[in-house]
C-alpha cells in the first residue's frame, strides 16, 4: 500500500473515533437534560397545584396572570405532573 493510503486510512479512523465519541457525549448530555427538565417540570407543577388547592376565590385567575398561561394550561399540567 502506498503511504498516502495508510495516512488516509489512519485519518479516517481518527475522524470516525472522534465523531463517534462526540456523538455519544452529546446523546448522554441530552438525555440528562431531558431528565432534569422532567424533574423540574414535575416539581414546578406540583407546587402550582399545591398552591391552588384550597386557595382563596380568584386564585386561579391570579395564577394565570402571574404564570402567563391559561387556566386550561394550568389544569392540564397540574393533572399531568401534580400527582
Amino acid at each position: 500500500m502506498p503511504p498516502e493510503s495508510n495516512a488516509a486510512d489512519e485519518a479516517r479512523k481518527e475522524l470516525t473515533q472522534r465523531l463517534t465519541e462526540a456523538k455519544t457525549r452529546r446523546e448522554e448530555a441530552l438525555k440528562e437534560l431531558d431528565r432534569l427538565r422532567e424533574e423540574t417540570e414535575k416539581e414546578y407543577w406540583t407546587t402550582v397545584k399545591a398552591s391552588l388547592e384550597g386557595a382563596y376565590h380568584g386564585a386561579q385567575k391570579d395564577a394565570t396572570e402571574i404564570l402567563g398561561v391559561t387556566r386550561d394550561h394550568i389544569l392540564k399540567k397540574t393533572k399531568q405532573y401534580g400527582q
